[in-house]
């Protein structure tokens, strides 16, 4: 039988959130969860559910994109129009071992930003300028 190190290894390896795994298997990510942290062991069904899904692993699209040039276009605009110093946030999510940068926001005091409000689950923010979150998303477009 798999263990809860084999399902986060395999989940984290194809970019999957346990959101996203638990809808593809027909889970509730709540069982996703429990199962990886040790809380739960989780049925023969729902592990036959889980090694059905990642039996074709070759199939399986990794849905996470480095590309960055549509923001980088909407970012030098807003260089333009607004300065390099201005403070901004920037997005990004964890997949496996790597930081992948995948959207901004202005910060201004009219209209806060709300991490509670903005951000997926699996997102973090960083507070930055708009100079450097330029140089961020050009540097992360050369991986590809």
């Amino acid at each position: 039988m798999r263990t809860k190190e084999w399902l986060k290894e395999k989940r984290i390896k194809y970019c999957y959130t346990q959101r996203q795994l638990a809808k593809e298997i027909g889970l509730s990510p709540f069982t996703i969860e429990q199962i990886e942290q040790g809380k739960r062991l989780g049925s023969v069904e729902t592990w036959e559910k889980i090694e059905n899904f990642f039996k074709n692993e070759d199939e399986i699209d990794i849905i996470v994109s480095y590309e960055s040039d549509d923001l980088i276009v909407e970012l030098k605009e807003d260089i333009e129009e607004f300065g390099e110093d201005n403070p901004c946030i920037l997005v990004y999510k964890i997949v496996g071992n790597h930081i992948i940068f995948t959207n901004y926001d202005f910060i201004t005091e009219e209209d806060p930003f709300n991490p509670d409000k903005e951000l997926e689950e699996d997102e973090y923010y960083i507070e930055t300028t708009f100079k450097y979150a330029l140089e961020v998303f050009e540097r992360q477009n050369k991986i590809l």
